[in-house]
């Protein structure tokens, strides 16, 4: 921590006035970087943070480097980003990273005088301490908020042993917190229900997507070359996209898909070749898809230009996600894709209400993959419109930092 403390004092040049009486100062924790691109929660602080507008906020992003000579506070695009140390990889390394983070952010907010500050964590790793400092962090006139994500506790990638710990520690994190800032209504919802005794203020505010130029029609040679690889053509397939785990249903998916009569391929685009192995060959074994010559197993794509298109000229989009919030992978399907197809449970429905078409079961997907296999393109065209209405007027970042702008100064003033 002393080391730390050093940074802060040679690039303490870089505040401008973070102690003003007037500034809102929010530390954001549980990011690997704003600076860097890794996944959902580095997405979201580029959605929020590259779309701020009040000034009267100033946003600070905790930042993991893996050596100590790495660690410094940086200024880039308005956020000030502080880098901390964490040699370790994995799942308790992040709980320590956030530990960290927190303790740092204490620190620098007592030795700086930092006025208005809030505590703003992501996911819930750290309730049990979170729970045990509570009373010391308001005594220093902190205020803390956190996204829950979805209900982390119940994604069967985890044993038993963390799932546990996993709920105990979203309860404990909740009740520490002032405010719970919940992507997705089926998790407000959750938490009001779980939640006995003191409860923070619950909010709902979406995960936000950006608007989607209509590719053209041309392609770039790039994305040609895709196309020709997995000999896909415009309109002759149907796309899955998302983790290869046991919550995002793919058994039920393939199998679905092998007992439609639709002669359109599925284009599987996930992570099954570094991701649970396990899972990839119990999928193997009890679906059978290989003997299926419309399957296309396509491994990772991370191509944006690519994705564009892959989303745009897909017959429709399938959503098998069962364990909530809001999937950013849907938001951009629903700005993109026309026909949506998702798997029937509150958090999804929350997200596509009436612009897209639902499933429970193999043999509901496979009626539904025919249906669109028949829709005439005046349906589809309408269906994508009523989809992308429903992304601009309830996703749209500009209207999430609306939304958080309110909560912080709502926060703030209470």
């Amino acid at each position: 921590m002393n080391k730390k403390i050093e940074v802060i004092k040679k690039t303490n040049n870089i505040q401008e006035n973070r102690n003003n009486k007037s500034k809102i100062n929010v530390f954001i924790i549980g990011l690997r970087g704003y600076t860097q691109n890794y996944g959902g929660w580095e997405a979201f602080a580029h959605g929020l943070l590259d779309n701020w507008i009040d000034e009267d906020v100033h946003f600070f992003a905790f930042e993991k480097v893996d050596e100590f000579f790495k660690e410094e506070i940086v200024e880039v695009n308005r956020v000030t980003c502080i880098r901390i140390c964490e040699k370790e990889k994995g799942s308790s390394a992040m709980m320590k990273y956030d530990k960290n983070c927190t303790e740092f952010a204490c620190e620098y907010i007592k030795k700086n005088n930092i006025s208005n500050p809030i505590l703003f964590h992501l996911g819930v790793r750290i309730g049990p301490y979170l729970w045990l400092k509570r009373n010391k962090i308001k005594k220093m006139g902190i205020k803390m908020m956190e996204n829950p994500a979805g209900a982390e506790w119940r994604r069967t990638k985890w044993n038993k042993a963390v799932q546990i710990y996993l709920w105990i520690s979203a309860m404990l994190m909740a009740k520490a917190s002032d405010c719970l800032t919940c992507d997705n209504e089926g998790i407000k919802e959750l938490y009001d229900r779980m939640l006995i005794g003191r409860k923070p203020q619950l909010e709902f505010v979406a995960y936000g997507v950006n608007e989607a130029n209509a590719v053209p029609e041309e392609m770039p040679e790039k994305v040609k070359k895709y196309f020709d690889k997995w000999n896909i053509q415009k309109d002759e397939y149907y796309l899955v996209l998302g983790r290869f785990v046991p919550e995002n249903n793919y058994e039920m998916m393939l199998k679905g898909f092998m007992k439609s009569n639709t002669k359109r391929k599925l284009l599987v685009i996930c992570n099954y070749k570094t991701e649970l192995q396990k899972y990839y060959h119990y999928i193997k074994k009890n679906t059978k898809f290989y003997t299926d010559d419309r399957i296309v197993m396509a491994g990772t794509l991370y191509e944006p230009e690519i994705l564009n298109y892959v989303r745009q000229h897909a017959r429709g989009y399938v959503h098998g996600h069962s364990v909530g919030g809001t999937n950013p992978g849907l938001l951009e399907a629903m700005a993109e894709t026309d026909v949506n197809i998702l798997y029937d449970v509150n958090f999804n429905k929350y997200v596509g209400d009436n612009a897209a078409l639902y499933f429970k079961t193999e043999i509901e997907l496979a009626k539904i993959i025919e249906q669109v296999d028949i829709m005439k393109d005046e349906e589809r065209l309408k269906r994508g419109r009523l989809a992308r209405k429903r992304m601009r007027d309830h996703y749209s970042w500009v209207h999430i930092v609306e939304e958080y702008n309110k909560i912080i100064h709502k926060l703030v003033e209470s």
